[in-house]
């Protein structure tokens, strides 16, 4: 044991002396001194970066870390170490994650909770498998793979409440105002689009900001009626205040000509395999939209995405049935 610490003890002050000679802890590597996880905490702590975990996999390490410095912070980093040369690659940005494992050699499986370290929106939850690029000498194998990610739809229980939408640690539907433009059933589920509202240019611009989004949105469902009700946070469904001087003066010219416009309040037509009954009304600042869900309603995801040239932003709900491969042969 005294052997061990006397070792430990050598392998730290050899750290510090590559690192105060050195000049800049960014600049070291493994390249001098062997790896492993005492040299992976000094190391990642000189640089900085606390280390939340250190898995060992056949000699090799994955490495959770992030920059808290001491602050409370759900976010981190994976990034993988080889144990035969040192080099690090980092397989992740800053992510709030619900779990992950090693699926492989330089090969990680994770999911997140969808909320985003970059900007204050949460999606749905998100399962990814990243693969390393290279070898433990950064070399490619014989077809030059590269690294691989693959992003696995998440399907919930549409019996469960889910949020989508501004995020500040809760939710947060923030501040922009959004027109619904479409809505309309589909042959698996719901699909929606979004313009600014046009009551005034105060409402008009907050549509704006970095890039075009949904509306924020909840959803919630009752057991006996078995109705699914899905908000939209600051969503009229008609609006139209602003005058052509105005529109023109906001220089957004694919609007022009559009204001005056309203979505019709009521039934949104026929039922599909999966829905009954579905209406959308006006309540307040919001739009909400009501449906029965048919037994084959098993699961649900959504899908975002942006028409036009960053103008009308959109997203479908999208239900499917019970899948045997996909929930297990136990799915209730």
């Amino acid at each position: 044991m005294k052997r061990v610490w006397i070792c430990r003890i050598a392998l730290v002050l050899s750290l510090a002396v590559l690192l105060t000679c050195s000049g800049t802890a960014g600049a070291l590597s493994f390249t001098m001194f062997p790896v492993g996880e005492q040299s992976i905490r000094v190391l990642y702590g000189w640089e900085g970066k606390t280390i939340v975990a250190i898995t060992p996999y056949e000699g090799d390490y994955l490495v959770e870390y992030n920059y808290s410095h001491g602050r409370e912070t759900r976010e981190s980093l994976l990034e993988w170490v080889f144990g035969e040369t040192g080099r690090r690659v980092q397989l992740t940005a800053m992510s709030e994650f619900t779990s992950y494992e090693i699926t492989g050699p330089g090969q990680v499986s994770y999911t997140t909770t969808g909320a985003d370290t970059g900007v204050p929106w949460k999606g749905l939850p998100e399962t990814c498998i990243v693969s390393v690029l290279g070898d433990a000498h950064g070399t490619l194998d014989g077809n030059g793979l590269e690294t691989y990610t693959d992003h696995a739809p998440i399907w919930v229980d549409p019996a469960e409440p889910f949020y989508i939408g501004f995020w500040d640690g809760a939710p947060d539907p923030g501040e922009r105002c959004f027109q619904l433009y479409d809505a309309r059933i589909d042959a698996d589920g719901l699909s929606f689009s979004f313009i600014p509202s046009g009551d005034s240019v105060e409402r008009f611009q907050s549509f704006f900001p970095a890039c075009t989004t949904i509306p924020s949105m909840d959803t919630r469902f009752d057991p006996n009626s078995r109705t699914f009700t899905l908000r939209l946070y600051n969503t009229c469904l008609s609006s139209g205040g602003m005058t052509q001087k105005e529109l023109n003066w906001a220089g957004e010219g694919f609007y022009e000509t559009l204001y005056p416009y309203e979505f019709p309040a009521g039934s949104l037509g026929r039922d599909s395999h999966f829905l009954k009954n579905v209406e959308i009304h006006a309540d307040g600042e919001d739009t909400v939209l009501t449906a029965v869900l048919t037994e084959y309603a098993y699961r649900l995801t959504v899908e975002q995405s942006n028409l036009g040239y960053d103008n009308i932003p959109s997203f479908r709900l999208i239900f499917r049935e019970k899948n045997y491969d996909l929930d297990g042969w136990d799915a209730n």
